[in-house]
């Protein structure tokens, strides 16, 4: 099974539609995320994980929890979503297993392909999640005829 691992608020402040949400809530724009990426899951197969940093939280260990089938994680006090989505990556390379990251931060597409994992910009994973949206509004649509 294919895993992505989503920068997320890289991700959120590079789609237009998320960033214009964070003027209502940070949360919005989270869910909204999530939500789409929930779809990309279900119609490309794709296991997917969105990291977000945590930092006014008073965790001390990284927080997860499965949302629509997505693995969310926020990170703990202190530490950042590049450190936790470094961390998947070198765990995915000793386990011989390959990652996809959706990022546009240099420095952490650098990283994972260091790791040997693959790095899509977060304006790509826009591109392939409408098609996604797309594709799932066409199978619907053939099941209401």
């Amino acid at each position: 099974m294919d895993r992505l691992i989503v920068d997320g608020y890289n991700v959120v402040h590079a789609w237009p539609g998320l960033k214009r949400l964070l003027g209502v809530s940070l949360e919005a724009a989270r869910d909204a995320l999530v939500e789409r990426m929930s779809v990309y899951s279900l119609v490309t197969g794709t296991q997917v994980t969105v990291v977000f940093d945590a930092h006014r939280t008073a965790a001390r260990n990284n927080a997860e929890e499965e949302k629509d089938g997505v693995k969310v994680v926020f990170t703990r006090k202190g530490h950042s979503a590049d450190h936790a989505i470094e961390r998947i990556a070198y765990q995915a390379a000793e386990a011989g297993d390959m990652i996809t990251v959706a990022t546009s931060d240099r420095f952490q597409r650098d990283l994972v392909h260091g790791t040997g994992g693959a790095v899509i910009s977060s304006t790509e994973l826009e591109r392939q999640v409408i098609g996604a949206e797309e594709e799932l509004a066409r199978r619907v649509k053939r099941y209401e005829r």
